[in-house]
């Protein structure tokens, strides 16, 4: 498992997770769409709060990827996992607005001590891949199956504009301090 060097505010761990596990995930995803069904109300509530499937958060494909991580990004208290679906852009294209995660109002003041972004499909700045910036520079970070990215906490960052014709998928993991 090759990484990136951690200067940049993010550090990408190559083959981290086995594919399989990946499978698995994006397998529970599609397959709870076909049995459960969404309505469009449901879509567009998922869609405008960023977090999809929020009954799977805590799903035994969802966890296994966390706990596939490198073992010294999983420490501290772990929160919710947030599943993110991207589909494609349309209408006129917004300006790109860079965030920093807010620690949940139940954290009683602790902070984050990492966010991991997992891809379940390719993350290409085509497609709305994870977008970071530091020092008023923008870095797309392209990752595929299987990989990671950890993130400091206090690094910008967002999704980009997915102009493919495909859905972007991941999971987010996100840690506090004890």
């Amino acid at each position: 498992m090759a990484h990136t060097p951690p200067t940049a505010g993010f550090d990408v761990a190559r083959g981290a997770l086995p594919v399989a596990l990946v499978d698995d995930a994006l397998r529970l995803l599609h397959v709870d769409l076909l049995a459960r069904g969404a309505s469009a109300d449901e879509l567009g509530e998922w869609l405008w709060g960023a977090h999809w499937f929020p009954h799977l958060n805590h799903h035994e494909a969802i966890i296994a990827l966390r706990d596939a991580l490198p073992a010294q990004w999983r420490t501290g208290e772990d929160c919710n996992p947030q599943i993110l679906l991207q589909f494609p852009h349309t209408g006129p294209e917004p300006e790109i607005t860079f965030h920093v995660d807010s620690e949940p109002d139940w954290a009683q003041g602790r902070r984050y001590r990492r966010i991991v972004g997992v891809p379940l499909s390719p993350w290409r700045r085509d497609n709305g891949g994870l977008l970071v910036q530091r020092d008023g520079e923008v870095t797309a970070v392209e990752i595929d199956p299987g990989d990671a990215v950890m993130m400091a906490p206090d690094l910008p960052h967002s999704g980009g504009l997915n102009h493919t014709g495909a859905i972007r998928y991941g999971v987010y993991f996100r840690w506090l301090e004890p």
